[in-house]
């Protein structure tokens, strides 16, 4: 049905064209055939006969090249508004895809810590496994309100300096426990003790993000990298993992709302195309700036993030 419809469009595109093509070829028939009353019409302005043909004619250019352009403009939004429609209905389909999940798995170990026979063991481990789905539908409703603040955000963060040691030595304990729980080992390196301006929470959000995706990119066993370190004039954070990676030609739109990556990667786990919108976001209105790298054919994806250090007043 989609292709249909792209179809159709293309289809009335194209007739508008021959049309607007078919109105020239018309407008220079009229114009060489009434070459005399075109002179006659010279001859009132006060110029000599032939002078306006090839205003006749240009003017039927211009008009020409005017409606070409009005044509392929409108083409070009109606696909960008298909194009942004059905990421819209994918990430609907995602993100029901994406609760349902943790929420089966509740449901599934609470049923669990309802039989009597239940060791002590296996008591823990269900509650642990609730607690870990619950966070994470937790960090995913987040997600989605942050990603719709951000649309209609009117004011920008209220920034503040924050002590990057002294965040990343708390955000690391905290973030090592979640990440061995998928059988990915964090692997950290802090060398910095710079201030940048920045929020607590759009620092832990950002992280947050960059960290689960390269978690759930990663084979178990693997790891995922993590540098923050100096630089002249800003603090780069560097994330790194050994996961499928990403097709040059995507790297560009993966900061993208709702943008989500090929059928190749995309696989392994649909998301919902929100969390790295969000880091571009937020690294923005902390006046940074975040790219990622990957090569074709080779495993891993690093994302960097550069954040101007806090200037030191005396």
């Amino acid at each position: 049905m989609r292709r249909k419809r792209s179809s159709q469009i293309i289809t009335t595109y194209v007739l508008s064209l021959v049309m607007a093509i078919a109105l020239l070829v018309m407008w220079v028939i009229y114009a060489v055939r009434s070459g005399s009353k075109i002179d006659e019409l010279a001859s009132r302005l006060g110029r000599p006969p032939g002078s306006l043909h090839w205003w006749v004619l240009t003017l039927g250019c211009v008009m020409l090249a005017l409606v070409i352009f009005g044509l392929t403009y409108q083409l070009a939004q109606t696909f960008s508004a298909r194009r942004y429609s059905h990421q819209q209905e994918q990430f609907v389909a995602n993100i029901t895809h994406e609760l349902k999940s943790p929420l089966a798995a509740i449901q599934l170990h609470a049923q669990t810590l309802q039989q009597a026979d239940l060791s002590s063991a296996d008591h823990e481990r269900s509650l642990g496994f609730i607690l870990q789905q619950a966070e994470r539908m937790s960090r995913l409703v987040d997600n989605v309100l942050e990603s719709s603040r951000m649309v209609g955000r009117k004011r920008p963060l209220d920034l503040e300096p924050i002590a990057l040691d002294t965040f990343f030595a708390i955000y690391f304990a905290e973030a090592r426990l979640r990440v061995a729980s998928h059988g990915v080992q964090l692997k950290s390196r802090l060398s910095t003790r710079s201030e940048v301006m920045a929020t607590d929470d759009a620092l832990r959000r950002v992280m947050d993000n960059l960290i689960d995706n390269a978690t759930h990119f990663s084979m178990r066993g693997g790891e995922v990298r993590c540098r923050v370190h100096d630089r002249p004039g800003a603090v780069r954070i560097e994330v790194e993992d050994d996961g499928v990676g990403i097709p040059k030609k995507e790297l560009q739109k993966i900061f993208d709302r709702f943008y989500q990556i090929g059928k190749e990667i995309s696989g392994r786990r649909k998301g919902t195309g929100l969390g790295l919108s969000i880091v571009s976001g937020l690294v923005r209105q902390m006046k940074g700036t975040v790219r990622a790298f990957s090569q074709d054919g080779k495993p891993g994806t690093r994302f960097v993030i550069d954040l101007p250090k806090a200037e030191v007043t005396q």
